[in-house]
């Protein structure tokens, strides 16, 4: 099996939005009224931005991970959409999603990137502070913990 983590690309639109529906209809299926699926519909536009970026790991001619940049403030991008196909985990995809992530964030002179979750979200909450982000906040939405992580821009 050969994968390639690289941009969004139109046709990728239907395998993006099937993986990311179908882990939160699976594995979050409380959290979904917190987080709204809007953006799944418009990718291009809502990611389509000079600051911003979509990325997938295609494996196979199949989207595996996902992960979203968006610009908050010049200085400030929201990691959003990091999913992982829950059969394709384990292989590093996450981190170099990360990665992939934090590199276009150096490139376009973020100074910091923020990601927020909900407490079901453990693994990925691991896996950026693993990667250097830090717990800035937490507040209580509608029953569930959202945790906002901070990683600096070096």
């Amino acid at each position: 099996m050969g994968h390639i983590l690289r941009e969004f690309k139109s046709d990728d639109a239907s395998g993006v939005k099937e993986l990311i529906l179908g882990i939160l209809t699976r594995e979050y299926p409380f959290d979904r009224s917190v987080y709204a699926d809007s953006d799944l519909d418009k990718i291009r536009e809502t990611y389509g931005g000079p600051k911003d970026a979509f990325f997938v790991v295609d494996e196979d001619g199949g989207i595996a991970g996902t992960v979203g940049v968006k610009m908050e403030t010049d200085d400030d991008a929201l990691l959003r959409r990091l999913f992982v196909n829950v059969k394709r985990r384990r292989r590093g995809y996450g981190s170099a999603l990360i990665e992939k992530a934090v590199e276009f964030c150096r490139t376009k002179g973020y100074k910091k990137m923020i990601f927020r979750c909900t407490d079901r979200m453990s693994d990925a909450m691991k896996l950026c502070a693993k990667k250097g982000f830090k717990e800035t906040d937490k507040l209580l939405v509608g029953g569930f913990n959202i945790h906002k992580l901070e990683l600096e821009i070096k």
